[in-house]
């Protein structure tokens, strides 16, 4: 089969009503399970108890909002969207494998509501492998949102809006509507959010080991990977190594593997770009000043307090904190790997070099290059089409036997 045809046969299959799906042709199957962010109430805005539960101590928030929107429909507060507790964790195992050893848990990329594209990522990497992927959503992408924030009709008008209300604003669509509404009225929701995934990974890892989770061994290694923002989420999970769980850890960064800075997600299909520019100015003031007008934010970000949440302001702009994080990056060079594509606009390989290997290339870490004979895009790396499918067939091989082998190195 083609890698569109693979496509359509596991989209098919993910979105069947049932906790177990299975394909004999592909060989695979996918398990289902609930999972409860219950680390959400101590950090989310709108909570009541901001908390940290590491030093046993109440935090006041700071919120400030940029922008003056009153739409009804996005402007609620975070803790209140209870799509973003209770959501689902998939997992991608080989048939022939009632149990697997290992695991790789998939982040994907910003503004992304469906695992669609993942599907066969994870299918080609679990059969070259042999472990299971786990597809871990972020919080608030895929279905931690309420449907509102994906309908076309509802987003649509928002998005009118906002190309109206700003003349120079670009790249503004339904698709990025929600996202870049949210975003720009407040941009610390990318560390907000993120906290609440990082803590949703170790409270997943901990049910692993309590063998919550009937397909997968109590005594998994775990890998990571991560596509984008994903890629951003894994390296500072990578760093900060909460309880130890990823000392032996690889990571594989697809299209992704800069600062935030560095990368540049103006795009009807992820952010547009007065949302963007939000972003990137606040990150730039907090980091400036050391976040003192965010008594909580700083708390976190505290490397003394927090060692390893803190990581995550040296992963916002390039020339801060370059000194700390080139340091670390050494010392797990031999457990990441990052494959770019070469004519990516939102995530531009030149800088997964400069991050990754550093900008005298001194850091051993393993960046590829890529560049297809087709057209391609950092949304659309493998194109879904028939015209050029023998081609994106061999280029889709030749990047996930790259990643398998790196997987299986002892």
């Amino acid at each position: 089969m083609h890698y569109y045809q693979i496509h359509e046969r596991l989209k098919q299959l993910f979105h069947q009503d049932s906790d177990v799906v299975k394909d004999d042709t592909l060989g695979v199957e996918i398990h289902k399970y609930p999972f409860f962010s219950k680390h959400a109430e101590g950090i989310l805005i709108g909570s009541e108890r901001l908390f940290c539960s590491a030093h046993q101590e109440e935090l006041e928030e700071s919120f400030v909002k940029y922008t003056e929107d009153t739409d009804t429909i996005l402007d609620v507060p975070d803790y209140s969207v209870k799509e973003n507790l209770n959501y689902t964790i998939a997992v991608v195992k080989p048939m022939d494998k009632p149990v697997c050893d290992d695991v790789i848990v998939m982040y994907h990329g910003l503004n992304e509501k469906k695992w669609d594209k993942y599907l066969p990522w994870a299918y080609a990497l679990t059969k070259q492998t042999g472990k299971a992927v786990v597809l871990f959503p972020i919080s608030f992408h895929m279905d931690r949102t309420p449907w509102q924030w994906s309908d076309r009709k509802l987003m649509f008008e928002i998005a009118q809006k906002r190309a109206a209300d700003w003349k120079q604003n670009s790249d503004s669509s339904y698709v990025n509507a929600a996202i870049s509404t949210r975003m720009e009225a407040h941009p610390q929701r990318m560390f907000w959010s993120g906290l609440q995934t990082y803590y949703d990974f170790i409270d997943w890892e901990r049910a692993l080991r309590a063998g919550v989770f009937d397909v997968l061994s109590p005594r998994a290694k775990i890998d990571l990977f991560g596509y984008s923002i994903g890629s951003f989420l894994s390296i500072i999970l990578m760093m900060a190594n909460p309880d130890g769980i990823l000392t032996d850890a690889r990571l594989v960064c697809f299209c992704g593997g800069m600062t935030i800075d560095r990368m540049f997600p103006v795009s009807k299909y992820i952010m547009d770009g007065r949302a963007t520019i939000m972003m990137q100015k606040i990150f730039a003031q907090l980091l400036t000043t050391n976040f003192a007008a965010e008594s909580r934010l700083n708390h976190y970000q505290d490397s003394v307090l927090h060692p390893g949440e803190s990581w995550f302001k040296t992963m916002l702009r390039y020339n801060h904190f370059q000194a700390e994080r080139e340091s670390r990056l050494r010392e797990l060079e031999n457990q990441i790997m990052s494959i770019n594509l070469k004519t990516d606009e939102v995530a531009p390989p030149v800088e997964a070099l400069n991050m990754l290997k550093g900008p005298y290339r001194d850091i051993a870490i393993d960046v590829s290059i890529f560049d297809f004979p087709f057209k391609y895009t950092h949304m659309v790396p493998f194109p879904l089409t028939s015209k050029n499918a023998e081609e994106v067939d061999v280029q889709f091989n030749l990047i996930m036997d790259k990643m398998a082998q790196f997987y299986l190195k002892n």
